[in-house]
């Protein structure tokens, strides 16, 4: 009994930080989406099934057709779905990754702005002058009359 209380505590307190997160720190597209492909299985292979029976109780050839069609049908919808939700999952784990840069970024312009000081210490000078640029030379003329 203590096993299960343990357990119902568990999951209250999951629900409470996932789905009740007002502020959406947490993604909870990444933990459904096992959870959508096997509703697609089951859903798929009861659809299948479905199928091949009105099949056979409309006429006999008609049941032995879907019969045969069905798994062929069941790995091109399935695999189908699959790539789908794992194009999902991608996006969503690049999402994550993406929040995880964004935090570095904020961390290194703190670091930055405290050792900008330092920094101009340390640049380095040019030896010689610096020649005359391109803006200070005269256009070129043309003598060709």
């Amino acid at each position: 009994m203590k096993r299960v209380l343990t357990m119902m505590e568990a999951i209250g307190e999951y629900l409470k930080t996932l789905l009740f997160d007002i502020n959406f720190n947490r993604y909870i597209s990444l933990q459904i989406i096992p959870l959508c492909y096997i509703s697609v299985l089951i859903l798929t292979a009861g659809g299948l099934l479905w199928l091949i029976v009105h099949g056979f109780m409309d006429n006999i050839w008609l049941g032995f057709f879907y019969l045969c069609l069905s798994p062929m049908l069941f790995l091109l919808w399935v695999s189908g779905c699959r790539m789908i939700l794992e194009l999902l999952t991608v996006i969503f784990r690049i999402t994550v990754q993406l929040d995880e840069v964004a935090v570095m970024r904020e961390s290194l312009g703190e670091v930055t702005a405290l050792t900008r000081p330092l920094s101009r210490l340390f640049q380095r000078k040019p030896v010689r002058p610096v020649q005359s640029t391109r803006q200070d030379t005269p256009p070129p003329t043309n003598n060709r009359r």
